[in-house]
């Protein structure tokens, strides 16, 4: 019994709402997603043009600090899309509205706990930026200052996921539109209008996620008016206990990954300020292929939550292959995007002419990394989807020691080339392991329980 053939995915792709659901959903995220590079450039932009150089510096490294804090919380966000998507669709109304004030209460929570320990962790920041005075004030300004906001920042976080898992994308989109122009606004606003340097991007970047949560909560009241329910919502110990489990599942998952990158940036600066410096033009490149790509992955979460909570296996197989196919198309033009502009490119980021010389040779990693990376990104989706975070966690750490780490040491004679060696058998090992935990689920009723696909493959 054949339950996923060749001929099922060309049934799949032949409908056209299934490609007109995918879109809805993917267009508007791919949208908002490929806005969030151009504020962290805007920032720097508008820091780089005050006379004094630490205050680039300082933005610089206060964004990354605050980001690696809020990309560690990132489960905030996919655990919500996955668990909504299949109350919603199951028609569960109490479920949707109850993962909703779970997950708010956890964000809260989070944020709590990070406000309590602030001063512990300015010791860290200090002790880890190792700068001149004016760079580890500035980054110590502008983390107090934009530590105020982490409460917005998480639960926007939470609410983009609820928004998605409700197969809605639209109010992300508008949501993370207002975000990001109102940042680059306000930075033009109290930098080059009201002469204030790091502490006004700071004071930008927490009133623009505040706009954002406000509009979020209207949206938000209105949605939740068409899912009413009769009972009070009360604190689930076991949900909240399944919460956790996820969360901590998808943090060691992250954690992993952030230790590919941090060895990425380490070797880098082992190898000298020019390959420095062109790593970190690839890691943005990298940036915005992932938020390109995320687009379509947010479309599967959505679709692959709500045909679990529906148990049909038709749903899932469609979207799953439906936003395979649209990953697949979308990797492909980056690849040719990257292979006629990449040094276009790099000119725009920099116009030292020793780095982009030094650059030259790694154009091929560039071009590559899409047709490699949109594996993953497209099956953590499904993942993300169908809760099945220990599967994402166990890919990711399968990928980091078996794909990156023997790679990394067995290349070191090679330089920074066999760094993006090393990077690339990262991604590709990310893929294999993650279609051998795919195909062992569905073949093991995970998912779909088996007696449903039999149903539907005898009924055909």
């Amino acid at each position: 019994m054949s339950i996923w053939s060749l001929r099922d995915i060309k049934h799949d792709l032949s409908d056209k709402q299934q490609h007109r659901n995918t879109w809805r959903i993917a267009a508007p995220m791919l949208l908002s997603n490929m806005t969030v590079p151009l504020v962290g450039l805007v920032d720097s932009a508008v820091m780089g043009h005050l006379p004094e150089p630490y205050h680039l510096a300082a933005v610089g490294l206060g964004a990354a600090l605050f980001t690696f804090i809020v990309w560690t919380m990132g489960f905030l966000r996919m655990i919500t899309t996955g668990l909504v998507a299949q109350a919603y669709g199951a028609g569960n109304h109490y479920d949707i509205r109850q993962w909703l004030y779970l997950s708010s209460i956890l964000a809260l929570s989070v944020a709590l706990i990070t406000l309590v320990f602030n001063p512990w962790i300015i010791d860290a920041i200090l002790w880890w930026v190792d700068g001149s005075r004016e760079v580890e004030q500035g980054v110590l300004t502008y983390w107090n200052t934009r530590i105020w906001g982490l409460p917005f920042t998480l639960l926007n976080a939470v609410m983009i996921g609820w928004f998605i898992g409700m197969q809605n994308a639209r109010i992300p989109f508008v949501m993370l539109l207002i975000i990001n122009l109102c940042n680059v606004v306000l930075d033009l606003v109290f930098v080059l209008g009201l002469g204030m340097t790091v502490e006004g991007v700071a004071i930008a970047s927490v009133i623009s996620e505040i706009l954002g949560f406000i509009y979020a909560a209207i949206c938000l009241k209105k949605l939740l008016s068409e899912h009413p329910i009769t009972e009070k919502l009360q604190l689930a110990w076991l949900k909240l206990r399944r919460l956790l489990g996820l969360n901590g599942d998808l943090l060691l998952r992250t954690l992993s990954l952030e230790l590919v990158f941090f060895t990425v940036h380490a070797r880098g600066a082992e190898l000298g300020n020019e390959v420095m410096a062109v790593n970190a033009v690839l890691l943005n490149f990298l940036l915005v292929i992932s938020n390109g790509l995320d687009g379509f992955a947010n479309a599967v979460e959505a679709q692959v939550g709500r045909a679990l909570g529906r148990n049909k296996w038709q749903d899932f197989r469609a979207s799953v292959n439906v936003g395979g196919f649209w990953s697949i198309v979308t990797s492909v033009l980056f690849c040719v995007v990257f292979l006629l502009f990449t040094e276009t490119f790099i000119g725009w980021i920099t116009d030292i002419e020793a780095v982009r010389q030094q650059a030259e040779p790694y154009h091929i990693y560039i071009i590559l990394i899409p047709l490699v990376a949109i594996w993953g990104f497209w099956l953590d989706g499904i993942f993300i989807g169908a809760s099945a975070i220990k599967t994402m966690r166990n890919s990711m750490i399968l990928a980091v020691f078996i794909g990156f780490v023997p790679l990394y040491f067995l290349t070191k004679d090679f330089g920074n080339h066999g760094l993006w060696w090393a990077f690339i058998a990262f991604l590709g090992m990310r893929a294999i392991t993650s279609f051998w935990f795919l195909r062992r689920g569905i073949l093991t009723g995970d998912y779909i329980p088996l007696e449903k696909i039999s149903l539907y493959v005898r009924s055909r």
